[in-house]
């Protein structure tokens, strides 16, 4: 349809529609002033900074030292200990009067230059816009200091960045793949002219968040340009699509295509990271030197076999349930089936409604949510094998009700063997909204985590699926000051996590919950 499209303008109506979609998604990081950070002064980082009187959360060991101070130094944490500081500190002092201190939280899985909707208007392109430079604010707010981005428009990823270093918007440490390498056809296989007719001249300017390779040959040449500057490779590995059509199989790589994709990643030491919702993506998985499953299976339960293959492999994945929640879409039924009348997804349609009911507003443009809720009605009013076909991209219900029933049985294997278990949102989707992150983590501890190794998901084990548990993930000598301040103890209480009183990023103040006065000593 679009292509007709395209072909029944004129030359100077295809460059004008050309140039307006394209300016329009530069908006996001050029439209009005810079973004100040929320209740914080501009104060002086030259000098040491010193925060004192805090109780350190240890996610290593799972204890909380009491009357901790940290000595923070061009970014990085210079000195640590208890009681009375070692040494005079001429800096800045932030007394934090007995608050928990913890690592800066790390999302390992989110598309941030994604605008979280089934489907896209340009009349609402600003509302877009504003949404998508949220994003990365949300991100900081939420305590969020670093995230794994799994697919971006990569001239937008960029800009951001750039706007994020120069300091003209708060945000996270971004990692990155670029694009998504995947085969035409497959996962995610929307055409993006499918969501908007302004998509592919747009992506002259900005890039595709899948790079859709035709053959070996195209793969090659993407695989190396997709490469520059990223920090990992992610491939799609099911064979069958999420979405409601009738014929659900779609490509996957040939085994010629994964040995090269495998034999570049070994020679530029990147790691390879792998979505998979189907035991047919996971069996494929086990034949490569993965470093990540993205998502967890949904169609069986795992055996202790295969869960033993993957600790072998010493295979991490990030599970990202709140995907799971997000799509259980009872509004494909007029009456719930009594297969998925389960405890676990009873409780989760219940928290399902609440989010979008009263706290989904907190993350989403209010408009771009309607529209989301709004959409769900396709799911009666066109038969369900007949969306796709129509161009309405509701997801299949019956994939996201079993993330939940064996989704949930797996994860518990999977800890129970001690695999590398991060966390994520896949913010960026659908009702999967930036500074929702919160809600992984008390889906984990429903599933059974306790709280500390809720806060080991969201810390120390997404820097070591991230490779950076040198720099980040723990409060330790050497490491990068990323830091959350809270109010309450989250191995207590996981809601905690919900509002961060302080952000640190690198030992710069992002965020504050209240107004900061700006003088030698701030009070916390």
């Amino acid at each position: 349809m679009g292509n007709k499209i395209f072909h029944n303008l004129g030359r100077r109506d295809f460059i004008k529609y050309s140039a307006l979609m394209a300016g329009a998604l530069y908006l996001p990081s050029v439209q009005g002033c810079a973004i100040p950070k929320k209740n914080v002064p501009v104060l002086d980082y030259e000098k040491p900074l010193l925060l004192k009187n805090a109780r350190l959360i240890d996610v290593t060991s799972g204890q909380i030292v009491e009357n901790a101070w940290i000595v923070v130094d061009k970014g990085m944490i210079a000195a640590k200990g208890t009681g009375e500081v070692e040494k005079n500190q001429q800096g800045l002092v932030f007394d934090m009067k007995g608050r928990y201190l913890i690592p800066g939280l790390i999302d390992a899985h989110c598309h941030s230059t994604s605008s979280p909707v089934f489907s896209m208007r340009m009349i609402d392109i600003l509302n877009h816009s504003r949404q998508q430079k949220q994003n990365f604010v949300s991100s900081i707010e939420s305590g969020v200091t670093t995230i794994r981005d799994m697919g971006a428009f990569p001239g937008l990823l960029h800009m951001f960045i750039r706007d994020i270093e120069k300091g003209n918007m708060p945000g996270p440490r971004v990692v990155y793949c670029n694009s998504i390498l995947n085969v035409l056809g497959s996962h995610p296989e929307i055409p993006p002219s499918d969501v908007n007719i302004f998509a592919r001249p747009a992506s002259w300017f900005i890039g595709l968040i899948m790079n859709n390779f035709k053959d070996t040959a195209e793969m090659k040449a993407c695989l190396e340009e997709n490469a520059k500057g990223a920090s990992l490779i992610k491939l799609t590995l099911d064979n069958q699509s999420i979405f409601c059509k009738k014929n659900k199989e779609i490509p996957v790589y040939t085994k010629e295509q994964l040995d090269i994709i495998f034999r570049f990643a070994e020679k530029t030491g990147l790691p390879v990271s792998g979505h998979s919702q189907f035991k047919s993506g996971f069996d494929r998985a086990m034949e490569y030197p993965f470093n990540s499953i993205e998502h967890i299976t949904t169609d069986t339960v795992l055996s202790d076999d295969d869960i033993m293959k993957m600790a072998k492999r010493n295979l991490a994945i990030v599970p990202t349930l709140t995907v799971g929640q997000s799509f259980l879409m009872e509004e494909a039924f007029d009456e719930l089936p009594q297969k998925y009348r389960t405890p676990e997804i009873i409780k989760e349609l219940q928290v399902r409604k609440e989010y979008f009911e009263k706290e989904a507003v907190n993350h989403c443009d209010p408009l771009l949510h309607r529209q989301n809720l709004s959409d769900l009605k396709y799911y009666k009013t066109i038969p369900i094998d007949k969306l796709f076909e129509k161009k309405k991209f509701l997801v299949n219900p019956e994939v996201f009700f079993n993330m939940i029933g064996n989704g949930f049985a797996n994860l518990k294997k999977m800890n129970q063997a001690g695999i590398i278990i991060g966390c994520g949102i896949d913010a960026g989707m659908p009702f999967c909204y930036f500074g929702g992150n919160y809600r992984e983590y008390e889906i984990l501890q429903r599933v059974g985590f306790s709280n500390i190794e809720v806060l080991r998901c969201a810390t120390i084990n997404n820097a070591k699926i991230l490779r950076m548990e040198d720099k980040i993930g723990s409060l330790e000598t050497g490491k990068y000051a990323d830091m959350v301040a809270l109010d309450k103890n989250p191995l207590d209480d996981i809601r905690a996590l919900r509002k961060p009183q302080m952000v640190f990023k690198q030992g710069a103040l992002m965020f504050s919950d209240r107004n900061l006065h700006q003088d030698g000593t701030v009070s916390a």
